[in-house]
This record gives C-alpha cells, structure tokens and sequence, in this order.
C-alpha cells in the first residue's frame, strides 16, 4: 500500500467512540446549565419561548355564541449552528510494540483528548453564563465591591438567593430547579453567619450541598471547581464569584428535547463525539482523533439570574 494511501485511510473505531460517548469528565458542571440535545442537522430553528400561556384569556362562551378565539402566540424561532472541533495524538509504532496493553493506553489518549474538548465546553458556558451583559438588568444582582457575603457589612446569601429565584419565578412562571455556584462563592456562602445558624456541622461537603437544596427548595446544586489555564503553569477557577440561578430541563437525555423549556441547551450532532484513527510515515505513525461538533444557544432568557461578587476577599 502506497504512503498516500495510508497518509490518507481514516478508520472509525467503534470502541474508543462508544467510550467517548459515555464519557463523563470529572468537576464539569456546564451540562446541569446548558443540557445537551441530539440534532441531525448542522444548522437549524429552535422555538423562543414567550410568555403568552400565562396571559389570562377570557374563556367563558354563552348559549349558541361563538368560541373566544385568541391571537396566534407569539412564536418565534432562533437559528442554532454547530461548530466542528476536534484533536488528535500521534502514536509511533515503536511505542505500541513497547505497550504492555494497547487499548488500555489507546483508551487513555481518548480520555485526555476528551477531557480537552469538555474543558473548552465547560469554560464557554462559564464564559457566557457569567457574563452580566447577557442579562436584562431585572435578572442579575452586582453585589456591592469589597464587600460581597461578608457577615459583618455585606449581604445575605440566604435572602439575595431566594429574591433571585423569586424573580425567575415571576419571570417564567416555574421555579428554578438549579443553582450554579462558583467556588469561591461557595465558600462565602457557607460561611455566612446567616448560613451557620441553620447548619451544624460546618466543613462537610454534602451536608453543606444538602442544606442548600433545602434552604433554597432546590432541587440541583452544583459547585463550580474546574480550572484552565492558557500556558500550562498558571491555573484559574472556570466558575468565578458568582452564583447563577436557572430553570433547566432536567429530562433524561432520552426524554431530552430543545421544544422543553429551559434557560439553553448545547446543541450536539448526532454519533458525537467520534474517535477515528489514521496512518502517516508509511504506517509508522498512527494518530488517533477525536471529533466534537457543537454549538450553544439561550432559548429562555429570563430562566435565569445572575448574582455577581458574591466572595468579600475577591470583590
């Protein structure tokens, strides 16, 4: 077989795909704001939805009149695109002679490959979802600077939170189902004295994450804990002083669909993630690819309030 030939043969491997496909990186929260639904096409509509089905309608029809017809609603649609992305990792032959278990390290180059597609993911929900430019001024709270969840001079974690969600409520009719709170917002909330008063046995992870749900009538609570950095030495938190607080469509990824409510949706082409594999070098080097193709979208803006500068320190 010619180098052109092998330079150019691309295998898909079905069980480094099925493995990407369950896949399910560590410390990633993007997906419990921004869910993820399967779509055919590289480019299509999506329903906005509007606030027509809470407008009070006069609905009562006398003897032998006609039917109270109604306007059309306000349907309107917003077009989604995907976007390709993808890396791959080169493997010698002389290594793959050297390996005492080829899938096993094969599985693990997927993984890292992997796990560099779902950072970038995780920080451009991050990226947007904490954005205030990206929410009307009745839907974000900028808490005062120097001060944020400081017991002594600041605000309330308890009482900022719970406005928040009733404005989401006000706003959409439902009650927010997740919170998304940045770590160093964590931290300044569970200090909080107006959140040590009700809590005991302070330093304990899940029955700090269990009181939350219950203080806040919640049902999802997620801590923001994954870093980036660009040049490999310096590290920053994905999730910032902040607290989001969203109504999201909670569905099984079956039942998932973008025609539920819910403040966005990642939208993701069907089979993917894909790992295929080529040759280079006549055969001496073989790489190994994974391919991600997907685009996000806010399809029910006011599903969601932003509280900014929540830790004292950091503001």
């Amino acid at each position: 077989m010619s180098d052109t030939r092998l330079d150019t043969l691309r295998m898909i491997d079905p069980v480094l795909t099925s493995l990407a496909q369950g896949y399910n990186p560590v410390n990633l929260i993007g997906q419990y704001l921004f869910p993820t639904v399967s779509v055919r096409k590289q480019k299509g509509r999506i329903p906005i939805f509007g606030k027509d089905a809470f407008v009070l309608r006069e609905t009562h029809r006398a003897i032998r009149s006609n039917s109270n017809r109604i306007p059309p609603m306000d349907f309107e649609t917003i077009e989604f695109t995907l976007q390709e992305r993808d890396l791959e990792v080169a493997m010698d032959y002389l290594e793959e002679s050297e390996t005492y278990n080829l899938l096993k390290y094969e599985q693990k180059l997927t993984a890292n490959l992997l796990d560099i597609l779902a950072l970038e993911k995780e920080k451009a929900i991050a990226d947007y979802a904490q954005n205030p430019a990206n929410f009307d001024l009745t839907m974000k709270l900028e808490l005062s600077a120097g001060e944020g969840y400081n017991s002594s001079t600041g605000e309330s974690p308890i009482d900022t939170i719970k406005e928040g969600i009733e404005q989401v409520r006000k706003s959409i009719s439902q009650s927010p189902n997740t919170l998304i709170i940045g770590s160093d917002a964590y931290q300044a909330i569970i200090s909080h004295s107006a959140f040590t008063s009700k809590i005991q046995y302070i330093g304990q992870f899940q029955a700090n994450i269990r009181m939350l749900k219950e203080i806040f009538d919640v049902r999802n609570v997620r801590i923001g804990k994954s870093v980036s950095s660009a040049d490999g030495n310096t590290f920053s938190d994905i999730w910032h002083d902040n607290v989001i607080i969203a109504y999201v469509d909670m569905e099984e990824k079956n039942n998932r669909s973008q025609y539920n409510p819910s403040y966005g949706y990642i939208f993701q082409k069907e089979g993917m993630p894909e790992i295929d594999s080529y040759y280079e070098n006549g055969g001496k080097i073989k790489v190994i690819r994974a391919t991600e193709n997907w685009g996000m979208k806010v399809v029910m803006a006011d599903a969601a309030y932003l509280i900014t500068g929540c830790a004292p320190e950091l503001t």
